[in-house]
């Protein structure tokens, strides 16, 4: 069941599709999205120059620093209030909630990789833009921490996300834990899905034969999923799913994150970095 959407707010364009993002699911399951803006310490962005600054000149910078804290703070909350008041979410903080989706914002102070990992392990979804996978921003940084350090599941949105996702649903299935914890995060989605399709990929790490069994485990649950398998040649595996995932007319796909080691996929490349390389359709991921 979802029931509480964390999304992580930055005071930036993304903020749009995120919030659009998370109001969409929170309406179709008459769920909370919790807006999150993360302010970063003043203090922080004083140089380590040790006795090379004075103290007026740290002063200034630790004001401008706040002054740009507070502005992203009010974008951010002008993204929020346009999001909200355009899926006619109510406002409310405590639980249960109206029985409808519902809206609010906070904003803490700290260092953004940490706080939103910390406060997605009481989420049951936690809302990311697809761009933040791409290049070495904080955004990313907070991205990879939260989907290794939550044990909760991600949602990657593209810039123009979908009005609404689930009504075909693609699973990328490999037979790991971790796409074994996002099958079960995505399970509210697959029982409503109209279409269910389990794409799996014949290497020599990853046997197509496990599809079968996955599509067996769905049926205790209502789920009549069809079986696709391909066999990537000259191609990337991630680019391989998400085209076949685009050819079948998945508007949400399912998938593990980091299957190896974080270090090895940094180096080598792997399924999740060219996922996070090639943003399209909207991905649940969860590690």
């Amino acid at each position: 069941m979802i029931r509480k959407i964390l999304v992580p707010l930055v005071g930036r364009d993304s903020d749009r599709a995120v919030l659009a993002m998370g109001f969409s699911v929170a309406k179709t399951f008459d769920a909370h999205v919790e807006a999150l803006h993360v302010g970063g310490d003043p203090r922080d962005a004083v140089p380590m120059l040790g006795d090379g600054l004075s103290g007026a000149l740290i002063e200034e910078i630790m004001r401008a620093a706040e002054r740009e804290f507070a502005a992203d703070a009010e974008l951010a909350r002008k993204h929020f209030e346009g999001a909200r008041a355009a899926a006619q979410a109510a406002v409310t903080q405590s639980a249960p909630g109206p029985g409808m989706a519902s809206g609010w914002m906070r904003s803490l102070t700290g260092a953004i990789e940490d706080v939103v990992t910390h406060e997605a392990r009481l989420a049951d979804l936690i809302v990311f833009p697809q761009s933040a996978g791409v290049g070495d921003t904080r955004l990313a940084v907070t991205l990879e921490a939260t989907l290794l350090g939550s044990a909760r599941p991600l949602l990657l949105t593209p810039d123009r996300p979908p009005a609404k996702i689930g009504g075909t649903v693609a699973i990328a299935w490999n037979g790991g834990a971790e796409c074994a914890r996002a099958v079960a995060a995505a399970m509210p989605f697959l029982i409503r899905a109209g279409t269910v399709h389990i794409i799996t990929a014949d290497t020599s790490a990853t046997s197509s034969d496990e599809a079968g069994k996955l599509a067996e485990y769905l049926a205790w649950h209502g789920i009549q999923a069809k079986v696709d398998k391909i066999a990537p040649t000259g191609e990337p595996v991630g680019g391989a799913l998400l085209a076949r995932a685009a050819e079948l007319g998945a508007d949400l796909m399912v998938m593990g994150g980091y299957g190896h080691s974080r270090m090895r996929e940094l180096i080598m490349g792997g399924v999740t970095r060219h996922v996070l390389a090639h943003p399209g359709l909207p991905i649940l991921m969860a590690h």
